[in-house]
């Protein structure tokens, strides 16, 4: 019997290292809700958001431009390069290299205190934003996030 085959995750031919404005969804492994509440997080969730705000620290002209943990996943926009004024003697890292980096170091840091939790799905999903107006859309998104997941618990109920 022949597998379905997947889709690839990546655009085909595209360098990832390019200087751009790249929107990132991480899911959490069988998408448990291990981070809680933006205003309300887990140790968990503190752990993810901090070292989510040390990739700046880890690579130079790589920026987290806006962001929101939620309970089972992370929404980012993720700036590669797009400063003029800094100078590169080397290539920019991939974004899979930046958040390939972010997962382990998140499974890490909570394997220290939770060994039992597996904490990520495989891979995460990316959009290559284009111009302002996608920009401003994915903006809308990640800050009505939170929103929209407390009318969708309430209408579980």
């Amino acid at each position: 019997m022949e597998l379905p085959k997947r889709k690839l995750p990546r655009l085909s031919g595209y360098d990832y290292s390019s200087e751009n404005y790249y929107s990132v969804t991480i899911c959490t492994h069988n998408k448990k809700c291990i981070f809680g509440m933006p205003d309300n997080p887990t140790v968990c969730g503190k752990i993810a958001e901090e070292h989510l705000l040390n990739i700046e620290k880890h690579y130079e002209g790589i920026q987290i431009d806006r962001y929101v943990v939620m309970p089972n996943h992370i929404h980012a926009i993720v700036v590669i390069g797009c400063d003029p004024e800094a100078e590169r003697s080397r290539p920019f890292p991939t974004l899979d290299t930046v958040l390939g980096l972010y997962k382990s170091g998140v499974s890490r840091e909570i394997h220290k205190i939770f060994p039992e939790i597996k904490v990520w799905q495989k891979s995460y999903f990316d959009e290559i934003i284009r111009n302002k107006e996608a920009y401003k859309e994915i903006c809308r998104y990640i800050d009505e996030n939170p929103l929209k997941w407390e009318i969708s618990k309430g209408n579980d109920h």
